[in-house]
């Protein structure tokens, strides 16, 4: 089985889960999930551990795994950040849209790895790298088994959408305008997963994967649906200023059940107006200081950005 390519160690270090009651209603699997940044300082969310983590996958984020193996087999594998970091300087400034550079992509990309357990076939920087940019319009793509016996296994292919902007309804609208273009797109977009086999190496796992899926085993079953992966980063909307450090503790949690319940009808509205309803939906929230100016700095900051690069 493809295994996931991120180094998530320190995931629960970084984030923590708060819990809700609230579900998508899909007639398919779903997970709507709301996050947290785990340390809070003075009434802020402490970026650095999330700026980081980001640093330590940015080359699992940029680079396919037998790329990162040749690198590797080269005894070169301490360059891989660096590399990675020279494409996407070239692919665009940091938090530029549609480039692979925004925050809200590469989260996209870890959550779905390490939340929902699914591997990464191609990031976006990957998909914006080669000919497949002018073809794909998803934020990320990724492989979810869903197990079975022996000889019938399912798996659905995730596309993504991902957006942070400062008010959490505004991101949904946004997100769901981008699924909506992927499903326009949809026939290419599986396209670019099947011709997956030829493109890569041989050997590649992913290549080898998906083949497995693509053109089984005469005496296999296999079933593939696809599916959404939806990343939502919002700001807060607290002010710290008002509170003493440990109510504001209290109140961040309470503050994000409250936007999900009343962000939650108009996810829905939108699932079911693109016809979505029975298609799975995996959908990730997480709250920022200032989403806006956040997500610019962290990228900034992971990007080195005001460094030369070659």
């Amino acid at each position: 089985m493809l295994k996931k390519s991120i180094n998530d160690k320190r995931f629960n270090e970084i984030f923590v889960e708060v819990p809700h009651s609230e579900s998508l209603g899909q007639h398919a699997n779903e997970q709507l999930k709301l996050f947290k940044l785990k340390e809070v300082i003075s009434n802020r969310f402490s970026k650095a551990k999330l700026q980081q983590f980001l640093g330590w996958n940015i080359g699992q984020y940029v680079f396919s795994r037998s790329q990162i193996e040749q690198f590797v087999v080269d005894g070169n594998a301490f360059s891989v950040g660096v590399e990675a970091l020279d494409i996407m300087h070239k692919n665009g400034s940091a938090d530029e849209k549609g480039t692979g550079n925004e925050v809200g992509e590469i989260l996209l990309y870890a959550f779905l790895e390490s939340v929902l357990g699914a591997p990464k076939i191609y990031s976006k920087v990957e998909l914006n790298v080669t000919a497949k940019s002018d073809k794909s319009v998803s934020d990320g793509m990724h492989l979810l088994s869903l197990g079975g016996n022996g000889d019938v296994l399912s798996y659905e292919m995730v596309f993504g959408a991902s957006s942070v902007v400062g008010d959490i309804g505004i991101a949904i609208d946004e997100a769901f305008e981008h699924i909506s273009r992927i499903e326009r797109n949809s026939a290419a977009e599986i396209q670019i997963v099947d011709n997956t086999i030829f493109e890569l190496p041989e050997k590649d796992p992913v290549a080898m994967q998906l083949k497995e899926i693509i053109t089984p085993d005469p005496n296999k079953t296999i079933n593939r649906d696809t599916a959404y992966g939806v990343f939502l980063g919002y700001t807060l909307g607290l002010d710290g200023e008002k509170y003493s450090s440990s109510e504001y503790r209290e109140l961040i949690d309470k503050k994000m059940t409250s936007d999900i319940n009343h962000a939650l009808p108009a996810i829905k509205d939108k699932i079911k107006d693109l016809g979505l309803t029975n298609r799975s939906f995996y959908v990730y929230i997480l709250p920022f200081d200032d989403a806006e100016d956040d997500k610019k700095s962290i990228m900034q900051n992971i990007m080195r950005e005001g460094e030369e690069h070659a």
